[in-house]
C-alpha cells in the first residue's frame, strides 16, 4: 500500500519531535540542570525533565491534531 504524502510528512513532523525530545535529554545538557536549586520547590532537573515532557507531549498532540 502506497504511503500518502500527508502520511510522509506527519511521519516526518513526528520524526522531528522525537530528535528534539532526545536531544533535550542528553546527559551533557542534562548535566547544566543537576544543581542544587529548587522551582517550586522542586530540583532544578526534575523540574526541566517534567517541563520537557509536557513540551514534547504537546508538539505531539499539536502535530497529530493537524493531520486528518
Amino acid at each position: 500500500m502506497a504511503r500518502s504524502r500527508d502520511d510522509e510528512r506527519l511521519a516526518g513532523r513526528l520524526a522531528a519531535v522525537g530528535a528534539l525530545g532526545f536531544v533535550l535529554v542528553v546527559p551533557p545538557l542534562l548535566a547544566q540542570f543537576d544543581r542544587m536549586d529548587r522551582v517550586f520547590g522542586v530540583p532544578l532537573l526534575w523540574a526541566y525533565l517534567y517541563l520537557v515532557w509536557a513540551i514534547v507531549i504537546g508538539l505531539v498532540a499539536i502535530v497529530g491534531a493537524r493531520s486528518k
